[in-house]
């Protein structure tokens, strides 16, 4: 589900690039399980080594540490990931990099990811980042920041120390939040052990201080990669296959989305995101956005501030001949209203149109298990859903799976019936005329009753609350559908503020359900190119700066 718009020569591939594969309580035998998994639903996923352990400190162990620096073991590890990155890397239709997260001294510098284009380097774990950047200089490496926007000093980004060359791009959000400012509009508040978010190292910092970086998203987070959520990256590259992802990362043509996989592309006087523009030019933006659901706002932000408010009007058109619309599977049964053997459930069908066809798919997968195959106009699936905490196949805990869903296109008309078939239980069927107005809700509270009974050996009588009943259901929830007029748009922005001296302009963008995308800046320079508010690191020059201003 993308517009083409401008991009002309570009396709969009969707990535995971932040996904621990090692570390404590990690099974390395399901690595490549694992990364199957990543393939269902993803175009591009890293392989990355997460190379730290656990330690108890203290009276009795009362204090859990993190390791920092070298282990041995983390040298077996490394050799695992890079055979499986080696093994799942499939040009065409699914690009592996190996990748690890850098276990020096990140408390001073901030946390930063190492990603290599090819199997072969070394996992090098030097102590200080000016170090691991002077080190990486003669690698095809990317060392790559996130969840810079903590306290500097305190795992936030110190932006002194920042090369253009091997960093790219930023996470502007990811499992712990966005980055993007200290006031932006989606949080940062979702590990409060690291927080609070604050000034010093957001993207907003990083930009304001002159640097050239571009806008990502990624897991950092529990479970599957590209949990839906969590944070997925967009990559507008010229080829599937490593050499066209790195260039796109490279260039900057990146865009980073909090789940739903919003297609956002957008140009500056004929220049696409991530360029730096040297002459003068009149400022006029085109932003091409197609969103899986309704559209809300885009935003264009110049040097900090938002200067452009487009608002999407949602037309109430009885006759389109597109539509969009979200199908959820889950809720209960619920560790809350009963001791239930087991939290899981299981969902195998199919969903079909009748009087019309289904002609895009789009999930949004929380933890593993989740398959699916769309073909001739059918979408078989094989989900699970479940109200356990249970440990995943990685080293976090498996994010909450108590819902499971898909973004389904239509071709169709009013009278088109959505067919959910599942094998378990008669066909659900629902007309888009009906989800057009409104929602639909399937709640299997029969089915709630009678395991009730045959688990508990509670009849209907014998239930004094209802609410026991409804609590445990599985349910099958059908958005509202809407048009696709009402998520795509092609705006323009024309004489855009400038500044005397070099400007930045990014673009944000919001659905009604509160999804955001951000797409990497374009700026606009007034002399030769150099960072007008701070200098950074080069290539050729890495360890003049080394400390804070």
């Amino acid at each position: 589900m993308r517009a083409d718009g401008g991009a002309g020569e570009y396709d969009l591939h969707w990535g995971e690039l932040h996904k621990h594969m090692t570390g404590p309580g990690a099974d390395l035998s399901k690595l490549d399980e694992v990364v199957g998994y990543a393939r269902q639903h993803l175009d591009v996923s890293v392989v990355q080594c997460y190379p730290f352990k656990w330690y108890r400190r203290g009276r009795e162990g009362g204090i859990r540490e993190e390791s920092t620096g070298y282990d041995a073991e983390f040298e077996d590890w490394w050799e695992t990931i890079q055979a499986v990155s080696e093994r799942h890397h499939d040009p065409g239709s699914f690009v592996t990099f190996p990748a690890y997260e850098w276990n020096g001294n990140r408390t001073r510098w901030g946390d930063h990811n190492v990603y290599y284009r090819e199997e072969g380097y070394p996992l090098d774990c030097a102590w200080e980042l000016p170090t691991l950047l002077e080190n990486m200089g003669d690698r095809d490496a990317f060392v790559l920041p996130h969840h810079t926007a903590y306290e500097v000093g305190n795992r936030g980004k110190v932006w002194d120390v920042h090369d253009p060359d091997l960093s790219p791009v930023t996470e502007v959000y990811s499992s712990h939040g966005s980055s993007e400012s200290i006031d932006s509009p989606v949080s940062m508040e979702m590990n409060r052990d690291m927080g609070p978010r604050t000034h010093g190292g957001t993207f907003q910092d990083a930009l304001d201080r002159g640097h050239r970086i571009g806008a990502v998203a990624s897991n950092d987070g529990p479970g599957l990669p590209g949990t839906w959520g969590n944070g997925v990256a967009g990559l507008w590259a010229t080829e599937l296959t490593r050499d066209g992802i790195w260039e796109a990362l490279e260039a900057r043509r990146t865009i980073g989305t909090t789940g739903d996989r919003i297609s956002l592309w957008w140009s500056l006087d004929g220049h696409p995101l991530g360029s730096e523009v040297r002459e003068p030019v009149s400022r006029n933006a085109t932003v091409d956005v197609d969103c899986p659901r309704a559209l809300d706002r885009v935003e264009i932000v110049h040097d900090g501030d938002v200067v452009e408010t487009y608002l999407h009007d949602d037309p109430a058109d009885q006759s389109p001949e597109r539509y969009r619309m979200l199908i959820e599977f889950g809720w209960g049964p619920s560790p809350e209203y009963g001791d239930f053997e087991s939290l899981e459930a299981s969902w195998s069908g199919s969903v079909r149109a009748t009087g019309g066809r289904l002609t895009a798919v789009q999930p949004r997968f929380k933890g593993f298990g989740q398959e699916y195959v769309f073909t001739d106009g059918e979408c078989r699936f094989d989900l699970v859903t479940s109200r356990e905490d249970v440990d995943g196949m990685l080293p976090e805990l498996d994010a909450d799976r108590s819902i499971q869903g898909f973004i389904v296109e239509i071709d169709g008309d009013v009278n088109t019936d959505i067919e959910i078939a599942l094998d378990d239980r008669d066909a659900l069927v629902v007309s888009l005329g009906d989800v057009f107005e409104d929602d639909t809700l399937f709640s299997f509270t029969e089915e709630s009753q009678r395991r009730l009974e045959s688990t508990f050996e509670l009849s209907a009588e014998d239930v004094h609350n209802p609410d026991v009943v409804y609590h445990n259901a599985r349910k099958v929830r059908c958005s509202r559908a809407v048009p696709r007029s009402a998520c795509t748009a092609t705006v323009t922005f024309d004489d855009l503020p400038a500044t005397d001296g070099d400007d930045y302009y990014y673009v944000r963008a919001a659905q009604q359900d509160g999804q955001f995308a951000w797409a990497s800046p374009i700026w606009v320079t007034d002399g030769p190119g150099s960072p007008r508010r701070s200098e950074s690191i080069t290539t050729a020059d890495r360890t003049r700066t080394t400390t804070e201003k």
